[in-house]
């Protein structure tokens, strides 16, 4: 007995799409690249598998402007020399370098925040297994007053500046403004929220490298 799909699969959704383009009343749709249209379905797709196998909520409408993104999976051109890159239909646009890319692209996502978009590419490698250069160990608690503690003494203090961010926040959002500028103060609102969220997320991933470098150069004293 074949079991029961409860929602549309993907090749049903790829052939409507066919139909949508050809569609007088959304014939706009050719003008968007393929491919992502395409993975646009396919992370619906996912979403209800995901949610009748009970591994998240019910997936949501998603609304224009909130977490924008479109993601390529073939047929990127990059050119770091120039700092450029090449999307389908879209073609050449320069970017700003973060950081040096490395392996082979398997996929692009494009993205917008703050009113600004950004490219992750996503690349696969052959990488050595890494080797620690350390040969001594310490533990960690990790705390709610105290971000983190080590067993060498070692406090790792919460970042504070975030309470900084918020009262930040909350003066933008408590701003009374008129109806033609409620847009720009979205957009300020949205940047005190990225603001907070990159310090939550860089703050901790420096934690083991310092912790690392500052033992490396603390002599041990094992005599007593």
């Amino acid at each position: 007995m074949r079991p029961v799909i409860k929602y549309i699969p993907y090749g049903k959704m790829a052939s409507w799409l066919v139909e949508w383009k050809n569609a007088t009343e959304t014939q706009w749709l050719k003008d968007s690249p393929s491919q992502p249209l395409q993975q646009s379905l396919k992370d619906l797709e996912r979403a209800y598998k995901n949610f009748f196998q009970k591994r998240a909520a019910f997936p949501r409408f998603k609304k224009r402007g909130q977490n924008d993104a479109f993601r390529y999976p073939q047929g990127v051109k990059l050119d770091q020399e120039n700092s450029r890159i090449f999307l389908p239909k879209l073609g050449w646009m320069r970017y700003r370098n973060s950081r040096q890319v490395t392996g082979v692209v398997k996929n692009v996502t494009v993205s917008q925040s703050c009113g600004k978009w950004y490219i992750s590419i996503q690349t696969e490698s052959e990488v050595s297994t890494p080797v620690h250069p350390s040969a001594s160990m310490v533990g960690l608690d990790a705390g709610v007053a105290k971000l983190a503690t080590l067993s060498d003494g070692t406090v790792f203090e919460p970042v504070n500046s975030f309470q900084k961010n918020q009262k930040t926040l909350a003066m933008t959002s408590a701003t009374v403004k008129p109806q033609g500028q409620i847009q720009q103060q979205l957009a300020e609102a949205e940047t005190q929220n990225t603001a907070a969220a990159f310090l939550y997320r860089k703050y901790p991933q420096g934690l083991p490298s310092q912790s690392h470098n500052d033992r490396q150069q603390k002599p041990r004293n094992d005599s007593h």
